[in-house]
């Protein structure tokens, strides 16, 4: 096949012949605006959509995207749920057929006020705003299947963090969960191959004269989602997106569903014009050249990208293929065209927009109030008292990279991994200096009082607590070969190109310690007969059960020394189980330096 770039020619949204360039066997425009004389006798249906939320309720910041850019680099202000709710009402007015939906990772994002009442400040903002129902992305699966379903969607007490969820709403009810539905056609039980929840919907719009006509969203999830650290979870494995929407198209249009849609969790990149789109790449353009001409829009999510594109299908014809950035700084709008007798869209009808969630609307007050009730809420919910320490615990590092505030994170990694049956660990490791990537540890506990409120000296407060460890990991524990475990201590030490070195120590729970020696060459620096656990030499030829965040077992943190570990079981996630552990301690002292120590 001639893989050279050539120009082709096909059908703008318009009808119009148009010409754009194509690499192999894709071309792409930007989507135009139709003739709406060429539209009598249709049904209009239009398609809402967002992605990545992650709970931003508030307006953003520059930092979190808050300012994008559109045609000609002009850059405009978006994000907040206030704002997106006047412009859902206004895009809604006058539509007989809309459909508001989200291509997934609705929560588990970032906000203190959010994260720590367990995302249900989100279900209650989308409740308000009228979501009808979405793509499982990789941040819903951040707990459990059944965190996601009994809880989140159905509204059931979930125990596992006592507390910590069913907080009461802006209205004064306990939570009730999701008004809106979520649907993934390709993560399975990864013992009977089911899917976890349903693998597509069907939305039906009036098409006059009592006559309704259906919509079929098939949804796809981020391949590997199940091995992602945020959303570990060794019980599901995960499907070819792929392969999943061509077989559901082919069954889906036998059933007589004549318009399908592919909502899915996973992206690309095309440029910086927020509605528009240039030199495309990524995995969802790969998708878009071979699922099935049958489909007729194709919206995505994950990549915290901004574009809005006609790619054509298998077949040359163009397919709206679109992203709405995140954190509320768009919204998309398909316009579908449906034949009224048989229920077809009629493609070359078809437009698509991506608008700016802008800054320069009044805000919906009901919408902005529950905003701003749970911004109120996490600044006493920051406030709480958690336990009483008698010291600091510091990232300060001695000369062998250990600290208190390292001590204390490996001392609750192993204590929340022993309190799970299955997931009983020998020992624990915390990398405290990574190699690359994210940083768990990320605050001090200080012994004197901040400046907060309901703080004294000693106090742990709830928030001080959550921001000082954790981003938002699974503790997994793991089964190592001892002579694994022994190049995991010897992987402290890294060289770099230039012939230097680098350190990037682990924090080791209270029943280890080690001796090393950094006179000898890297790869040689500790013995196994030094490094003794519960009092007993590291056996290289046993294996041993090993608690760490998971970002550090998959390698995130640049360390690739566990590459291979067998039978994970995941326990509690970083900042949940770790307030869980500060809790079951109600006075806590720093832990004496020693764990490691040079040879003398």
């Amino acid at each position: 096949m001639d893989r050279r770039i050539r120009r082709r020619t096909f059908l703008t949204a318009t009808g119009a012949l148009a010409t754009a360039a194509a690499v192999g066997d894709l071309a792409y425009a930007t989507p135009a605006a139709a003739d709406p004389a060429s539209t009598d006798g249709y049904v209009d249906v239009q398609l809402l959509n967002i992605t990545d939320l992650h709970g931003y309720l508030q307006p953003t910041t520059p930092s979190q995207g808050s300012v994008i850019t559109g045609a000609g680099g002009v850059q405009v202000t978006v994000g907040g749920v206030g704002y997106m709710a006047t412009h859902l009402k206004r895009l809604r007015e006058g539509r007989r057929n809309s459909i508001f939906f989200s291509s997934g990772d609705n929560f588990s994002g970032w906000p203190f006020e959010v994260d720590a009442h367990a995302n249900e400040p989100t279900v209650e903002a989308l409740n308000a705003m009228g979501l009808q129902f979405s793509t499982v992305g990789n941040h819903e699966l951040d707990q459990s299947v059944s965190f996601l379903i009994d809880h989140m969607e159905k509204g059931a007490p979930y125990p596992v963090n006592g507390r910590d969820d069913n907080f009461v709403d802006s209205t004064g009810h306990r939570f009730r969960g999701a008004d809106f539905r979520f649907y993934t056609a390709n993560i399975v039980d990864a013992k009977s191959g089911r899917t976890i929840l349903p693998p597509y919907n069907i939305e039906y719009v009036d098409a006059g004269n009592g006559k309704q006509l259906p919509i079929a969203f098939i949804h796809l999830t981020l391949v590997g989602t199940e091995v992602g650290s945020t959303s570990y979870q060794p019980g599901l494995r995960s499907l070819s997106d792929l392969e999943q929407a061509n077989t559901l198209a082919a069954q889906l249009k036998k059933q007589g569903v004549h318009a399908i849609v592919i909502n899915i969790h996973d992206g690309g990149v095309a440029g910086n014009d927020y509605n528009a789109g240039t030199n495309p790449s990524g995995p969802v353009f790969q998708l878009a050249a071979k699922a099935s001409p049958d489909i007729a829009a194709i919206v995505t999510g994950h990549w915290h990208c901004r574009f809005n594109m006609m790619v054509p299908d298998p077949n040359g014809v163009p397919r709206p293929v679109v992203e709405a950035g995140n954190h509320g700084s768009l919204i998309n709008e398909i316009t579908l065209k449906l034949d009224p007798r048989t229920g077809e869209v009629v493609r070359e009808l078809t437009t698509s927009t991506n608008h700016a969630n802008t800054r320069d609307v009044p805000v919906d007050p009901e919408v902005q109030g529950i905003a701003d009730y749970w911004t109120a809420q996490g600044r006493t919910r920051y406030a709480t008292k958690l336990t009483t320490i008698t010291g600091d615990f510091t990232r300060t590092p001695n000369a062998s990279g250990e600290s208190t505030m390292g001590n204390l994170a490996a001392d609750f990694a192993y204590w929340d991994a022993n309190q799970n049956r299955d997931g009983r660990a020998d020992l624990a490791l915390i990398a405290v200096k990574p190699v690359s990537g994210s940083v768990a540890l990320t605050g001090d506990l200080k012994y004197a009082k901040g400046t907060g409120a309901n703080d004294a000296d000693g106090t742990v407060l709830f928030g001080e607590a959550w921001n000082a460890f954790g981003y938002g990991n699974p503790v997994l524990t793991v089964t190592l070969p001892g002579t694994q475990l022994h190049a995991a201590f010897e992987a402290q030490w890294v060289a770099q190109a230039d012939g230097s070195e680098k350190f990037a120590p682990f924090a080791v729970s209270g029943n280890v310690t080690y001796t090393y020696d950094t006179s000898r060459p890297i790869g040689q620096r500790v013995d196994p007969a030094g490094i003794l656990i519960d009092g007993t030499p590291l056996d290289t030829g046993r294996n041993y059960r090993v608690a760490a965040l998971a970002y550090t077992l998959i390698g995130g943190d640049g360390n690739t020394v566990f590459a291979g570990f067998t039978d994970p079981v995941r326990n509690d996630r970083d900042h949940e189980g770790f307030i869980k552990y500060l809790r079951a301690h109600p006075v806590l002292s720093p832990s004496k330096l020693g764990r490691a120590t040079p040879a003398t």
